[in-house]
């Protein structure tokens, strides 16, 4: 737990949060419902490669995101996720070597971000959950919070070779306690990643 992401987490904040409030105006709303202690999975839309950066730089501390296997096989960057702190998950990544990560990251008390999508939206809809995040959070009883970002579409879509400096939000919902069930049911996995999906969707800004 004090490998990557304790190294990495005061720089980034006291480097890029003063950037990113300057260059995106950012907002955040609901920050109380962030655990000052304790294991809990983040769990957030996925619009834009600013999405980890912006959660990591305001939440108050470290989080270690799950990140697709293929992003490691550059080399430069798999020498900054690894120094981030983030866990490979699919492809070469080994399934039951990512979730004793996983696991070491909940039982040592600290907090795991997820983007259930995936991958980042193509258009700025929300694409289906995938069922990863219900899974670990039912297998170990672990909190979830919500969170949406509105703003990092426009800011930084995916193929995107420059930002554009528009506002940026992050609004922070009710962690949604969940109690443990060692071998969770199908009709079980669906239902928590379905009322995630909706309460994410629940904070975004209304539109118009």
């Amino acid at each position: 737990m004090r490998d990557g992401p304790g190294l990495a987490f005061i720089p980034l904040r006291a480097l890029v949060a003063p950037a990113l409030s300057l260059a995106f105006r950012v907002r955040t709303h609901g920050r109380q419902h962030l655990p000052r202690r304790g294991a809990a999975i983040l769990v957030a839309n996925h619009a834009s490669f600013l999405d980890p950066v912006l959660i990591a730089t305001y939440v108050k501390r470290p989080v270690r995101f799950l990140v697709s296997d293929e992003f490691y096989r550059n080399p430069r960057l798999n020498r900054l996720l690894r120094w981030l702190g983030t866990i490979p998950v699919g492809g070469e990544a080994g399934m039951i070597r990512s979730f004793r990560r996983v696991a070491k990251v909940i039982e040592g008390g600290g907090l795991l971000g997820i983007f259930p999508e995936g991958g980042i939206t193509r258009d700025g809809a929300m694409r289906p959950f995938r069922a990863g995040a219900a899974t670990i959070a039912l297998r170990m009883g672990v909190p979830v919070v919500p969170i949406h970002l509105a703003g990092t579409f426009a800011a930084l879509p995916r193929h995107a070779k420059w930002p554009r400096f528009v506002p940026v939000t992050m609004r922070i919902g009710e962690p949604i306690g969940v109690t443990a069930r060692p071998s969770p049911s199908a009709e079980d996995i669906a239902a928590l990643t379905e009322s995630l999906r909706n309460a994410i969707a629940s904070l975004a800004p209304p539109e118009g």
